[in-house]
C-alpha cells in the first residue's frame, strides 16, 4: 500500500522518504528522491530550504514533472513540489501575479475568463509557471519572457527578491534562474480582450498542437531547435522515426518527441538520445542540444 505523506499543515509542507519520482514525471521514468516535500507556504518554503541549506543537500523543485528526466538510480537529495498557495492567481489591472506553481492550463483559463490576452500561446504546453519562466517556454513564435514583468524568488537563506525582467537573463528555452533561487511567483502583463477572440485564438492553437504532436508518456520536445532548423525536421530527414532503445522510441508523428512505450528506462532515453545526436551530426553537421533536463 501506498504509504502516506507524514502532514505538518503548520509547518506548510509534507514530506516523504524514498518517494518514486516516475509517478511526478510526463515520461514516467524516475527512481527514489531521498526526500519528496510538498510545500504550501512561503513560511513551509523556507524551513525546507534552511533544511536543504544545514545539511547541504542536493535540491531541485519540479512543476507537473514535464521537461525532465530523472535518473532510473533517484536522486541523491530533495525533491521540492509547490503546491497551496503557490497554486494561486490574482488579477488587477494589466498585471496576473501567478504562484509558481500555477498550471499553465490554469493560467490560460483564468485569462480567457476574466478577458486578459496574451497568454493564448501557452494552451496546450503542460507544466507550471515557475518551470515555463525558468526554461522560457514558448510555441508559435512567443515566448513567456515577452510577457513577464517581474519574478519574485527565494534564496537558499530564506530571503525574498524580486528580479525585474531584464536580470532575468532569457534566452531561447533558458534563464539565468539557478537552482539556487527557487520561482515563489510571477507577475505577468496580459492586455485585455475579447472573450470570443481569446478563445478563438486558443482553439486554433489546441488544434494546431493536436494534428501535429503525439500523444502518449513523453516529455514534450526533447531537443531545442538550432536556428533555422526545426530538430525534429533534422531528426526526420535522418530516418529516425520509429528507432527504439528499449521501450524507449522516436515518435512517428514527430520527430523531437521521444516516447516511453511501456517501461522505458532512463538508460534506454539517454541511449537513444545518443543515437539521435550522433546521426544528426554525422548527417547535417549540427549538434542537437536537450531541451529536456537531465538529471542524473
Amino acid at each position: 500500500m501506498k504509504k502516506a505523506f507524514r502532514i505538518s499543515p503548520a509547518a506548510g509542507f509534507e514530506i516523504r522518504r524514498g518517494e518514486q519520482l516516475a509517478g511526478h514525471t510526463s515520461l514516467g521514468i524516475g527512481g527514489k528522491a531521498d526526500y519528496f516535500i510538498r510545500v504550501h507556504s512561503r513560511k513551509g518554503l523556507r524551513q525546507v530550504l534552511a533544511f536543504v541549506a544545514r545539511y547541504r543537500l542536493r535540491a531541485m523543485v519540479i512543476g507537473a514533472g514535464t521537461n525532465v528526466l530523472f535518473s532510473d538510480r533517484g536522486f541523491k537529495g530533495v525533491v521540492i513540489k509547490l503546491c497551496g498557495s503557490f497554486s494561486e492567481i490574482k488579477m488587477g489591472g494589466e498585471q496576473c501575479v501567478c504562484g509558481a506553481g500555477v498550471y499553465l492550463r490554469t493560467l490560460v483559463k483564468k485569462a480567457r475568463d476574466t478577458q486578459r490576452r496574451g497568454a493564448e500561446f501557452l494552451a496546450g504546453i503542460p507544466g507550471t509557471v515557475g518551470g515555463a519562466v525558468k526554461g522560457n517556454a514558448g510555441a508559435w513564435g512567443h515566448a513567456i519572457a515577452g510577457i513577464t514583468e517581474n519574478v519574485t524568488v527565494m534564496t537558499r537563506d530564506g530571503k525574498v527578491k524580486v528580479l525585474e525582467a531584464e536580470e532575468i537573463g532569457f534566452k531561447y528555452r533558458s534563464s539565468r534562474i539557478s537552482d539556487r533561487h527557487t520561482i515563489v511567483s510571477v507577475t505577468l502583463r496580459l492586455g485585455k480582450g475579447r472573450r470570443s477572440v481569446i478563445s478563438g485564438t486558443i482553439k486554433k492553437y489546441l488544434a494546431q498542437r493536436n494534428a501535429r504532436q503525439p500523444s502518449g508518456r513523453s516529455a514534450g520536445s526533447f531537443f531545442k531547435n538550432p536556428p533555422g532548423n526545426p530538430a525534429g525536421k533534422l531528426i526526420e530527414e535522418c530516418g529516425l522515426k520509429g528507432s527504439r532503445v528499449g521501450q524507449a522510441m522516436v515518435s512517428l508523428r514527430h520527430g523531437n518527441f521521444i516516447m516511453n512505450c511501456g517501461r522505458a528506462t532512463a538508460d534506454d532515453v539517454l541511449a537513444l538520445v545518443r543515437k539521435i545526436q550522433n546521426a544528426v551530426r554525422r548527417n547535417k553537421g549540427i549538434k542537437l542540444q536537450p531541451e529536456v533536463r537531465i538529471v542524473r
